[in-house]
C-alpha cells in the first residue's frame, strides 16, 4: 500500500497501490487465513488457546473500553459449545506478549484511569483537561492547581457542570452557571419507531418481513465492528469519527457492539470465527458486521506491513463464517455487512451490482439471508475526510437516524446510494451478495 493519496487537503482514500503482486490465501483445517510471509505472531494463553497477538491486544482494548480491567479469553471451544472465558490480568498479558511502547502506554494509561475512578473521586479539569481529585465531597467548587499556576490566579471549576466556577465558593448543590444541577442530555439523532407503525406493517406485510424480537432483556443482538486505524506506515485519520458514529447508531438500534481495533488478516479471521459462534445469536433476530480499513480488489487490509500486501483478509471469508452450516445461531436471520474500504485505485463509476436470492423448498442454501453494502464499486476508491470521517459511514449513519423508523434495510441502502449520486459523484456504494428473501425492518426503540 502506498502512502494515502490526497483528494484535497481534507480527504484521503482507503486504498492500496495497484502494481504490487497479490498473494493467494488458503484455509487449513482450523480455518486460519495463512499469510504467505508469516507476518502474524501467535501467543498461547494460560488456558492453552493459541491466538494471533493482535487479536488478543484488540480484545484487551475492547475490555478497557467497557471499563473492565480483566481480560477473558474469547476463543470459542467447539466441543463444549461455549466461549473459553478464562480470566487474565494485564500483568499476565505482559508476560506472554512483548507489547510495543505505544501499546503499553495506551493500556497502562487506560488501566490507571479506570482504577483511579474506582478508588478516588476525580474528573478532568475543563481548563487544562488534567485529572483533578475532589477532596471535599460536600463542595462542588474545586481548585485546579495547574490552571492556577498557568493563569497566575486561582482557578476553580464546578464538579457538576464542569465549567469555570461562578458564585459562592462553598456549595454542595450547584454553582452560578445557568442550568447547573439540571441534567442536560444530547438529543438522540435516531428517530424512534412508533408501535402503531410496527403493528400496521406486521399486519399488512407480516409474511414478507423478517421476524423481529421485541425489545427486552431476553433479546441479545450482537454487532462486530472492526476498525483498522494504526498501520505500520500510516494512520487512517478520521476513522475515530466513523467508529463513534457507528457505535452510537448500532447501540441505538439495540445491538451490543464488540469493537476490535487494528487487526491483521489473521486477527480478522479469528474475530469472525469467534463472533460467528457467540451463543447470544440464538436469542437474537439479526446481526451487523462492520469492517473499516484500507483495501483493494482482493479484500480488506490488515494493519501489518502494508507495503508487501501480504496481509489482506478476503471478504469471502465473512460469508463463510456466517453461512448456514457454520453459524446455526443466525440461520434464517438477516446478516448485514457494511464495509468501508477502497476496492482499487480507479475513479468511481455507477455500476451497482445486485443479486437475487434463490431458495430451495426442502434443503437450505448454504448462503442466504445476507445483505452486504460496500462503500464503493469494484476497482474504485473510497474517500475519507480527515476531520469528519468517511463519506460512506457518516452518510449511512445520517440516513439510518432519519429513516430507520419507517424504512426496511434495503430501502435505507437505496437512500444512501441516492445521496451519493447527488453529493459524492466520485464514489458510489453498492450492494453485493444480497440474499434477503424478506424485508428487514429495524423498528428502533421497540
Amino acid at each position: 500500500m502506498t502512502e494515502e493519496v490526497h483528494w484535497d487537503e481534507d480527504l484521503e482514500v482507503d486504498a492500496v497501490v495497484q502494481n504490487l503482486s497479490i498473494h493467494r490465501y488458503m484455509r487449513d483445517s482450523n480455518s486460519e487465513v495463512q499469510l504467505s510471509n508469516e507476518l502474524v505472531d501467535f501467543v498461547e494463553l494460560t488456558c492453552g488457546h493459541r491466538m494471533p497477538v493482535d487479536y488478543v491486544v484488540a480484545w484487551f482494548k475492547c475490555y478497557l473500553k467497557q471499563k473492565e480491567t480483566e481480560f477473558s479469553c474469547p476463543h470459542f471451544i467447539v466441543d463444549q459449545g461455549k466461549t473459553c472465558g478464562t480470566k487474565l490480568s494485564y500483568q499476565e498479558i505482559c508476560q506472554l506478549i512483548p507489547l510495543s511502547d505505544k501499546q503499553r502506554e495506551f493500556l497502562e494509561e487506560n488501566l490507571a484511569a479506570i482504577v483511579a475512578r474506582r478508588l478516588f473521586d476525580f474528573k478532568s479539569c475543563p481548563g487544562c483537561q488534567s485529572h483533578v481529585e475532589r477532596r471535599n465531597r460536600n463542595n462542588l467548587c474545586v481548585k485546579c492547581t495547574i490552571c492556577t499556576a498557568n493563569m497566575r490566579q486561582t482557578y476553580y471549576f464546578c464538579w457538576k457542570c464542569r465549567r469555570e466556577w461562578e458564585g459562592a465558593t462553598n456549595n454542595a448543590e450547584y454553582c452560578g452557571n445557568s442550568a447547573c444541577g439540571q441534567r442536560v442530555t444530547e438529543p438522540d439523532p435516531l428517530k424512534p419507531c412508533t408501535p402503531e407503525f410496527k403493528e400496521e406493517k406486521l399486519m399488512k406485510e407480516g409474511k414478507c418481513i423478517y421476524p423481529v424480537k421485541d425489545k427486552s432483556p431476553q433479546r441479545k443482538r450482537l454487532a462486530l465492528l472492526i476498525n483498522n486505524v494504526d498501520f505500520k506506515d500510516n494512520v487512517r485519520t478520521g476513522a475515530d469519527k466513523d467508529e463513534l458514529s457507528m457505535e452510537r447508531l448500532l447501540k441505538g438500534l439495540g445491538y451490543s457492539v464488540v469493537t476490535l481495533r487494528d487487526l491483521s488478516a489473521q486477527g480478522m479471521s479469528t474475530a469472525m470465527r469467534d463472533f460467528s459462534q457467540r451463543k447470544e445469536h440464538a436469542d437474537s433476530d439479526s446481526c451487523f458486521v462492520v469492517l473499516m480499513s484500507h483495501g483493494d480488489e482482493s479484500g480488506i487490509c490488515g494493519t501489518f506491513d502494508s507495503s508487501s500486501q501480504d496481509d489482506v483478509f478476503p471478504t469471502d471469508e465473512i460469508f463463510k463464517f456466517l453461512n448456514t452450516p457454520n453459524c446455526a445461531g443466525l440461520r434464517d436471520k438477516p446478516k448485514i455487512i457494511l464495509i468501508q474500504s477502497c476496492r482499487g485505485g480507479n475513479p468511481g463509476n455507477l455500476d451497482v451490482p445486485d443479486s437475487v436470492p434463490i431458495r430451495g423448498t426442502r434443503r437450505e442454501h448454504k448462503e442466504k439471508d445476507f445483505c452486504c453494502f460496500r462503500s464503493s464499486t469494484p476497482d474504485t476508491v473510497s474517500y475519507r475526510n480527515k476531520e469528519k470521517g468517511s463519506h460512506f459511514i457518516q452518510d449511512l449513519v445520517e440516513i439510518f437516524n432519519q429513516h430507520a423508523h419507517e424504512d426496511d434495510i434495503e430501502e435505507l441502502f437505496r437512500k444512501v446510494i441516492m445521496k451519493f449520486r447527488e453529493t459524492h459523484d466520485e464514489q458510489m456504494p453498492c450492494k453485493e451478495r444480497t440474499t434477503l428473501c424478506k424485508k428487514f425492518y429495524l423498528f428502533p426503540g421497540l
